[in-house]
């Protein structure tokens, strides 16, 4: 069981791992926008490449980011009413060692995920 501490510990990890995750969504969106404008109408189809290449990683990176910042959000939402650190999947405690590797795991390691939505 989970003590009150523990659940703040937790809360402080998610908040700080929210933060970071849209601070660095938002220098990724600062990037390719300065990219798009230093670019604009200069150079070669290789550049053209590059640049829609590097375009699709961040939308990849962009796309991972929101999902994270979707499972943070709901773990946060399970701090509130009391889920937090309970198997969706078995309703069995979700081991500290797990929640501090992964701060927003719904279930234990040997129980498969639920579908994501």
């Amino acid at each position: 069981m989970l003590t009150r501490e523990d659940l703040d510990h937790f809360r402080e990890r998610l908040e700080s791992e929210r933060d970071a995750i849209k601070s660095r969504m938002a220098e990724r969106s600062r990037d390719s926008k300065e990219t798009v404008r230093e670019d604009s109408g200069v150079g070669d189809s290789g550049d053209e490449a590059t640049r829609l290449n590097d375009l699709e990683v961040e939308a990849d990176e962009n796309q991972v980011d929101r999902g994270t910042l979707a499972q943070i959000s709901r773990a946060l939402g399970r701090i509130d009413d009391g889920t937090y650190g309970v198997s969706e999947f078995s309703g069995k405690p979700i081991p500290k060692a797990r929640l501090e590797a992964v701060p927003y795991a719904t279930t234990l390691v040997e129980e498969p995920s639920p579908e994501p939505g």
